[in-house]
C-alpha cells in the first residue's frame, strides 16, 4: 500500500554541526526528482606505485590517498505553466532566483557559504553546495521561460574526526584491531587504542555499528590512527 506523497526537503544551517538553521531554512521541491546519483570515490597516489609480487608475477598497483566525501546530485523542475501545482505564474525566474539564493547566498552572520541536509524516503544526505546549472525550456511568445530544469550538486561532509578515521581505515600497518571480548565497551576500547574517549561516535561509524553501548563478543572492530599534531 502506498504511502502518502512525501516531497524532498533541502535544510539550511549556518554551522556545520547543524544546530543553527538559517533563513529560509527549508526549500521544498516543487515536484521529487525522477532520480538522483551518490558518487563513492577513492583516490590513490598518481606520482608512484608500489610493486607487488606474487609467485612468478609482479602486478602494479597504486598505493591508497585517501577516501573522500561522497557526492550528491539530481534534477529539479521549476514550473510556472500551473501545470503541476495549480498556480500559474508569469515565468519561473523569480523562483529558480530564489532558489539560487537558498544555495549560493553568503550567511550573513557567519559570512561563510551554508550547510545542508538533504531529506527524502530514506535520504539524508549532509554537504554543501558545489554546483548549480539551470537550463530553460517551454517559453512564452515573448520569450518569458515557463519551464526550468536544475542541475544541483553538494559535495558530501563529515565530522573531521570521522573524517581522518575513514581516510586511516585502508592503512593495515597503522590501524589497531581489536576482538571485542566480554564485559568490552567501545568507551573503553577508544580509551584502551587512544586515550581518550572523543573518538567513541565516529569508531561507531567506521565499524558500522547500529548501537555502540552493546558490543557482539567476537567482532573485530578497526581503530585507525589518529594524528597528533606537533607543535
Amino acid at each position: 500500500m502506498l504511502g502518502p506523497l512525501e516531497k524532498m526537503k533541502i535544510h539550511a544551517f549556518k554551522d556545520a554541526d547543524r544546530k543553527r538553521p538559517a533563513t529560509p531554512p527549508t526549500f521544498p521541491v516543487l515536484i521529487n526528482p525522477e532520480s538522483y546519483g551518490v558518487e563513492h570515490a577513492v583516490e590513490y597516489e598518481v606520482d608512484e606505485t608500489v610493486r607487488a609480487t606474487n609467485g612468478d608475477e609482479s602486478t602494479t598497483t597504486l598505493p591508497y590517498k585517501k577516501t573522500p566525501p561522497n557526492t550528491f546530485s539530481c534534477q529539479l523542475i521549476f514550473d510556472a505553466s500551473g501545470i503541476l501545482d495549480g498556480i500559474r505564474r508569469p515565468d519561473v525566474v523569480a523562483e529558480t532566483e530564489r532558489f539560487k539564493k537558498f544555495l549560493l547566498s553568503v550567511d550573513s552572520d557567519t559570512h561563510d557559504m551554508k550547510h545542508f541536509t538533504l531529506i527524502w524516503g530514506t535520504l539524508i544526505f549532509k554537504g554543501r553546495v558545489t554546483a548549480l546549472n539551470y537550463k530553460y525550456k517551454l517559453f512564452t511568445p515573448d520569450g518569458r521561460p515557463i519551464r526550468a530544469t536544475a542541475e544541483v550538486t553538494f559535495k558530501g561532509s563529515f565530522s573531521d574526526k570521522l573524517g581522518e578515521l575513514i581516510n586511516n581505515l585502508l592503512s593495515p600497518d597503522l590501524t589497531h584491531r581489536r576482538t571485542v571480548r566480554a564485559g568490552d565497551t567501545l568507551a573503553n576500547l577508544c580509551q584502551e587504542v587512544y586515550g581518550n574517549l572523543d573518538y567513541v561516535q565516529a569508531v561507531a561509524r567506521v565499524n558500522e555499528l547500529s548501537s555502540y553501548r552493546s558490543l557482539p563478543v567476537g567482532r573485530e572492530l578497526a581503530f585507525p590512527p589518529i594524528k597528533v599534531p606537533t607543535a
